[in-house]
């Protein structure tokens, strides 16, 4: 059971009540909305991430599915499975995908990123891909910390709105 309560949609603001009506009423969101000052800017960079066009969606929710297993996120994981599956990202991934996750993997378990691993994925993506990648890591790190914390619970039916 969540260490906090889920504020009732009715009581976040506007903006973030059109966030959720968009992305669904899941209990992240609805732990988010209890900090009202904060969840609005929040919910923009998070449909920025979602709907960017630097990344498939094909390498976003692999990279999302991957920090979730690094952290222990079962909420993350629960929550992009379906939509890693739409993506088609149950097949292996391609050399692109390959030079990312290995940043990923080790920025999320050293801390830190090695020369060699990160030339290859910026040679893969480019700059403007990395940037984003290493930014997309930081919200779904932190997400998942935030979730662990809480120990919030896995919404039992509703998921991810498509983006």
């Amino acid at each position: 059971m969540s260490r906090l309560p889920l504020a009732p949609v009715d009581h976040a603001p506007e903006p973030f009540r059109e966030f959720m009506a968009r992305r669904g009423e899941l209990n992240v969101f609805r732990l988010i909305a209890n900090a009202p000052a904060v969840c609005d800017g929040w919910a923009r960079m998070t449909d920025q991430f979602l709907d960017s066009p630097t990344f498939p969606p094909r390498l976003r929710e692999r990279v999302i599915l991957r920090v979730a297993e690094l952290r222990g996120s079962a909420y993350e994981t629960a929550q992009h499975l379906g939509p890693a599956r739409q993506a088609g990202a149950t097949e292996d991934p391609d050399p692109t995908e390959r030079a990312a996750l290995d940043l990923v993997d080790e920025l999320c378990t050293t801390h830190e990123v090695r020369d060699a691993t990160f030339d290859k994925a910026h040679a893969a993506l480019g700059t403007e891909a990395v940037t984003e990648l290493v930014l997309l890591v930081n919200l779904y790190y932190g997400l998942a910390l935030i979730l662990n914390a809480v120990d919030l619970d896995v919404d039992e039916h509703a998921r991810l709105g498509a983006p």
